[in-house]
């Protein structure tokens, strides 16, 4: 199978099968009138026309893009997919494959046997909604996480709220890798390593130091308030220091594990303090070193979700729910009330919920949702760093241009979220944030200083994530604009398709726009994309792309390209027909239903920290159908996933 870096086994699965069903596709139909008046056996009617138009060259022998179609000999391995033949099914109505060129080529009824025996065997095959995959139900199961480690944010901004002051420990600790849906939170990509383990004790021993330095040193007001908060107890001639350190222990402890905590635990922190205070360290000395251990402990750094007695589906209790819930909208620790909650037993109540996400999303830590969900699924959290303009032909992309343009993002999505606007303003809302710098790079009079503040948009060509400076620059070379990028960007992205790797005789294009041949960056994209083999995929990206042409590889807005005047029109392989980026915004909008799939999806898979599965199908759908009873507001899709089989119970392996 093909070794994808970052693609798990069953995405990699998916992509294949992708692959498989270009090669049987022709031309666009709706599935209603694709209908055949039988019921297909795969063995007798679906098999031999995969064999009569794939096999030759997606067998084990010759592979061709590293696709074995001839391991699928019965109808079992062929249903053993079931989530990929959905997307299966997407591809065979698209229209885009295979190549005009193509030897052997299904004819209309061929194409029309396959959706059949898809709608008939897997498309019907619904999972029962009030259930969550186990090993049993699952052939590849994709979801079970017990315990998580925390993820490099979400532990600076737990130390952040522990003590009140933000250390700024992000960049101290080892980039977080991304999996499942394509989320740092994936428990399955947060390994820990003997260079994580080094840089935690480093990070505890820096907020330790500067919270409890020695005597005589001088603090300023913001750490005075974090050590006022850490030692709620202070040694005197009443209470003696082993009494008062036990007081701070046990309820930093209880704050930090997220959890009441156990006298034995306690006492394991407290003996710390003992060892440091026979040695002769000071009071200050010895409770640094205790609180040090409760930052190191598997309690702190992880998720813990203890395991029930027996191996089955079992209901997450109060104080794990509170913490889903926490890191799920604020990437941080519950609060006092949530673990007030939990106490008393209520979180569970559903009324108590709702009202609770209502609470939390009105707080200013929700803009932690905006800060990482929404900057991995866009794609710009590596924008400046792993992603940048090439400075000599874009020297105004400075570091400080890189933070602005991913802070535009972040405030406006933050925006949406926190006053529960509709999601589809993503797409169109006309306005955003903008400080001078970027201001300058959009063309915005009026506004001046580093502060970002709210500018209402009268360029009817921007609006919306999809013409921010930020995706734009994500979606480009550094040296030139990339329609291919940009159009795949919005498919995937927005839309939640799934486009194949190139082949390896795709070849590539110049990374520069500046050409000898004078050619502009589109005619030489037709050029390449006359090969048989690419023509199908880039037919799906380049027209969107191009719609987005005007802006350069830093978004700036543009009229020539080439020393020609900017062509921004696009034909979809439907025939859709639009010009530039206004009217590329008004085509995505008519597809509104698969923009608000995707971004269900993702914002579930974002939630649970793993893969999905077709168990998890069921919450994505009624997800949707929330947002559309509630004027596409984000908070209906929230309280969905919350108040979710998934997200409140566990499968648990012994």
């Amino acid at each position: 199978m093909l070794n994808w870096p970052g693609v798990d086994t069953v995405r990699r699965a998916r992509l294949l099968l992708l692959m498989a069903a270009g090669a049987l596709c022709c031309t666009r139909c709706c599935a209603a009138a694709e209908a055949v008046n039988f019921s297909p056996s795969f063995d007798k009617d679906v098999r031999p026309l995969i064999v009569e138009n794939c096999v030759a060259c997606h067998n084990a022998e010759k592979k061709k893009g590293d696709l074995d179609l001839s391991q699928y000999a019965t109808a079992d391995k062929a249903k053993a997919d079931e989530e990929a033949w959905q997307d299966v099914a997407d591809r065979l109505r698209e229209g885009d494959m295979p190549p005009k060129k193509a030897k052997h080529r299904p004819t209309d009824e061929e194409r029309k046997t396959i959706l059949a025996w898809i709608e008939q065997h897997v498309a019907a095959a619904q999972p029962d909604c009030g259930k969550i995959a186990t090993d049993k139900n699952q052939r590849f199961y994709r979801g079970y996480v017990m315990s998580r480690r925390l993820t490099r944010e979400e532990y600076n901004n737990t130390i952040r709220d522990l003590f009140g002051f933000d250390f700024h420990l992000v960049d101290l600790l080892p980039s977080d890798g991304a999996g499942g849906e394509g989320f740092d939170t994936d428990g399955d990509a947060l390994f820990v390593s003997a260079l994580s383990m080094e840089k935690y004790l480093q990070a505890a021993e820096q907020v330790m130091t500067a919270v409890t330095p020695d005597p005589g040193t001088m603090l300023s007001w913001d750490l005075k308030s974090a050590r006022e908060r850490l030692q709620i107890a202070q040694p005197g001639p009443k209470l003696p220091a082993h009494d008062a350190a036990r007081q701070v222990i046990a309820a930093f402890a209880r704050r930090a594990f997220r959890r009441p905590v156990t006298d034995g635990e306690v006492d394991r922190y407290l003996g710390l303090f003992d060892q440091a205070q026979a040695r002769g360290a000071t009071y200050e000395a010895s409770l640094r070193l205790a609180i040090k251990g409760v930052l190191i402990s598997p309690n702190f750094l992880f998720l813990v979700e203890p395991a029930p007695a027996e191996e089955g589906v079992y209901q997450l209790g109060d104080y794990p729910l509170a913490s889903r819930l926490s890191y799920f909208l604020w990437s941080s620790m519950p609060d006092e009330e949530l673990l007030s909650l939990a106490e008393q037993g209520r979180l569970h109540d559903k009324d108590v919920l709702r009202q609770q996400i209502a609470r939390m999303m009105k707080d200013p830590r929700s803009i932690a949702l905006a800060e990482n969900f929404a900057t991995q699924w866009l794609g710009i959290n590596a924008l400046g760093e792993a992603k940048r303009p090439d400075a000599g032909r874009f020297p105004e992309f400075t570091d400080g241009l890189a933070a602005d343009e991913r802070r535009e993002v972040v405030l406006f999505v933050d925006s949406v979220f926190r006053n529960d606007q509709s999601v589809l303003d993503l797409l169109n809302a006309r306005y955003t944030f903008a400080d001078g710098k970027l201001a300058r790079l959009y063309g915005i009079q009026g506004i001046h200083g580093n502060e970002m503040q709210k500018v209402e948009l009268t360029d009817a060509n921007r609006g919306g994530v999809l013409t921010m400076a930020a995706v734009l620059t994500a979606t480009s070379y550094p040296l030139r604009t990339s329609p291919v990028l940009r159009g795949k960007w919005v498919l995937e992205q927005l839309l939640g398709e799934h486009i194949p790797p190139p082949p390896p005789t795709a070849g590539q294009l110049p990374p520069d726009d500046h050409q000898a041949d004078g050619l502009t960056l589109r005619q030489r994209l037709e050029k390449h994309r006359s090969t048989p083999e690419c023509a199908s995929c880039h037919a799906r990206m380049d027209p969107i792309g191009f719609g987005l042409q005007n802006f350069d590889a830093i978004g700036r807005w543009r009229t020539t390209e080439a020393g020609e005047p900017v062509d921004s029109s696009g034909v979809l392989p439907d025939g859709t027909k639009f010009d530039g980026p206004q009217q590329l915004r008004d085509v995505l909008l008519r597809r509104k239903g698969e923009f608000l799939y995707n971004f269900s999806r993702k914002m579930l898979g974002y939630a649970l920290g793993r893969s999905l599965n077709r168990f998890d199908e069921c919450v994505i759908k009624d997800g949707v159908t929330a947002m559309e009873a509630n004027n596409d507001k984000p908070g209906a899709l929230i309280q969905t996933i919350v108040l979710s089989a998934p997200f409140q119970f566990r499968y648990a392996k012994k």
